[in-house]
């Protein structure tokens, strides 16, 4: 999903008006700022990811507007977002002004915080019949419903913005998304592809087609789909990435590993870029070349904690397969070992077993022999 959406923070006036606040702090003296001007200081410094200094604001603007609703209200937004719901609760109730739409939509929020959808759902309408059907309050709850996947309710909302704005292109974006994302992916495709019709350089809708395409394992559709994204933005890594793994799943070995190999050259840390690189000269049968890099990998691998258990064992089958293939006989039984210990019952750790290690070790293996 993507915002495409204007925004008031990108405006020349916010722009200036948040100048102005931040020569202020750092000259040391104070100004005055209407309370609506700081509470936007402050979402904005929030939706950006500077918690602190968004709490900066809205301090100095209540010194200026003590128990202002609207400071109050990005107050309790900083809470819910640091994930203290229970205090994001009692500040909104402490706030008394019942027809403020942006206090009813933090409502809306804080209750889907606590799993309440449905009284999530009363918030959220009361707050937009305030805002007269805003557009931009219905894309937000949209949105918010989808990410929370309350995907009955998202749809419920969707055929009412839909309604109100039939060719809206936000809208009709965010159906093909709820299509994508509930497994509706024929639909989605029809979506997607009657919003390529107007946007055909949205390398967004492109990329939305070629995951759909990719999971239905249609590799030569998703493949141009990827091309497609490369031509309008040849700087596109992501693409390039996914136009490989397309090409590696057609068994075009030869230029999936002309694509990985330069990928590699620009990015030589990846240890993914290194192992796919491997493993197409596997399937090329360059054992020597092939060993080399899946060793590198991992070598790589060892320094990163989070790589899960399942990467060692298929690494580990790589190598003792390749060092085997190449006369390295003493290595392929160290690392046939490595694997082993780490998931004993592994097929193709087992079949390799039963080919390289003496019949006294290879043994309990034996059982799955033909």
């Amino acid at each position: 999903m993507k915002d495409d959406s204007a925004s008031y923070y990108d405006s020349q006036e916010f722009t200036e008006l948040l100048e102005m606040y931040e020569n202020m702090l750092s000259e040391g003296g104070s100004v005055y700022f209407d309370s609506m001007d700081i509470a936007n200081i402050a979402e904005f410094y929030s939706i950006n990811g500077e918690l602190d200094k968004s709490d900066g604001a809205i301090e100095y603007g209540l010194s200026l507007h003590p128990s202002d609703a609207d400071i109050l209200i990005s107050k309790a937004n900083n809470l819910l977002r640091r994930g203290m719901k229970d205090e994001a609760r009692v500040l909104t109730e402490s706030i008394s002004d019942p027809d403020n739409q942006e206090l009813l939509y933090l409502k809306g929020e804080i209750e889907l915080a606590f799993d309440r959808p449905q009284d999530a759902d009363a918030c959220f309408t009361q707050a937009v019949e305030l805002s007269d059907n805003d557009s931009g309050m219905l894309n937000d709850i949209i949105v918010k419903y989808m990410d929370n996947r309350n995907y009955d309710l998202c749809q419920k909302w969707l055929d009412m913005a839909l309604v109100l704005s039939p060719d809206s292109r936000n809208f009709i974006e965010l159906q093909a998304d709820l299509y994508f994302d509930t497994g509706q992916t024929d639909t989605a495709i029809e979506c997607y592809n009657h919003l390529l019709d107007d946007f055909a350089y949205d390398t967004y809708y492109w990329d939305q087609l070629g995951r759909i395409y990719y999971e239905k394992s249609d590799f030569p559709k998703a493949r141009e789909c990827y091309e497609f994204i490369e031509a309008i933005d040849p700087d596109d890594r992501s693409a390039r990435m996914m136009k490989a793994s397309c090409i590696f799943n057609m068994d075009d070995w030869k230029e999936a590993y002309g694509i990985y190999s330069s990928l590699l050259d620009e990015d030589p840390s990846s240890y993914t870029l290194l192992y796919y690189c491997g493993r197409c000269l596997y399937a090329l049968e360059r054992y020597e070349d092939a060993y080399d890099r899946f060793t590198d990998t991992l070598s790589m691998l060892m320094l990163d904690n989070e790589v899960p258990d399942e990467m060692y064992v298929e690494i580990y089958f790589y190598i003792a397969d390749t060092a085997y293939r190449t006369g390295r006989k003493a290595q392929a039984e160290s690392y046939l070992h490595d694997g082993l210990a780490l998931d004993p019952d592994d097929e193709e750790l087992q079949e390799l077993a039963r080919k390289i290690l003496p019949e006294e070790e290879a043994g309990p293996f034996n059982h799955g022999a033909r």
